[in-house]
């Protein structure tokens, strides 16, 4: 009797020990559970940028202030960066057809002169001043001379001023020298500006 009961009780031990195994596993899966709070799930990552920042020049053609007077003819386009300009007909013995021309003579030549204005801003530059030069498309017919404030065009740029201020309109005296034996013809040419910044 004594045998059964000993084994009746090896076989309690055994459950009862599982059983607190299986409590205590199942205590420590509940603390687990409860420890773990409920956090949404993160991620990063970098976007690397670059740019550049690009100085600029502009270089627009302006009307003169006393536009319409002589001397002063109006530009078409005016305000853009590629203006015109109609200088009339002229003759050495006639003048010019248009009344905001200056004409004059001198020796054996005429003069067609008109002023208009070149103005020339920044942005995103430290420089102070830039120098503006000038060439023409073209070389010119015999005889024919195409100057701008007095200073004569090739077809290589000219210098005109060196430090010039921006945002400050500039005029330009555009002078076509034409000797009088020069024979009946249209004179056109594409006078080109540059400025650099200093």
């Amino acid at each position: 009797m004594e045998a059964r009961t000993f084994a009746g009780i090896m076989k309690v031990i055994p459950t009862f020990v599982s059983n607190r195994a299986d409590l205590a596993l199942c205590l420590l899966m509940v603390t687990v559970s409860v420890a773990v709070p409920a956090v949404a799930q993160t991620g990063s990552a970098q976007l690397s940028i670059s740019m550049k920042v690009q100085s600029s020049i502009t270089l627009v053609f302006n009307n003169s202030a006393s536009v319409g007077s002589q001397g002063f003819c109006p530009l078409g386009n005016a305000g853009s960066n590629a203006a015109t300009l109609d200088l009339g007909s002229a003759s050495y013995n006639g003048g010019d057809s248009l009344g905001c021309i200056l004409f004059s003579q001198q020796g054996n030549f005429y003069h067609v002169d008109s002023v208009f204005d070149v103005l020339v801003t920044k942005s995103n530059t430290s420089s102070s001043s830039y120098q503006l030069a000038a060439e023409i498309s073209s070389v010119p017919p015999a005889n024919v001379q195409w100057r701008l404030n007095q200073i004569l065009l090739s077809t290589v740029f000219t210098v005109l001023q060196s430090a010039n201020n921006y945002g400050q309109p500039v005029s330009e005296t555009l002078d076509v020298r034409v000797r009088n034996d020069v024979p009946a013809q249209i004179l056109q040419e594409t006078i080109t500006f540059l400025a650099t910044a200093n």
